[in-house]
């Protein structure tokens, strides 16, 4: 069972999977916060840690990245 997402986490997700789609990787930090008027990465990188919690995203194993779970395309 996941969380329910705020509409602010489901915007994050949404740009994420349509960035992911058109760009073939994920969206760094500095572009999410540049695409949603964030100062600083920090505030992107809390609505992304928010997705890992919420069972939206996962952090790949070693590497820096993440990528959707079931979840996310449901």
């Amino acid at each position: 069972m996941t969380t329910k997402l705020t509409a602010k986490q489901t915007a994050v997700l949404n740009f994420m999977q349509q960035f992911e789609a058109e760009n073939d990787n994920m969206p760094t930090m500095p572009v999410i916060a540049r695409h949603f008027g964030y100062a600083s990465t920090n505030a992107a990188n809390d609505h992304v840690q928010a997705l890992v919690r919420a069972g939206r995203l996962e952090r790949l194993q070693g590497q820096v990245g993440f990528r959707f779970t079931r979840e996310a395309t449901a």
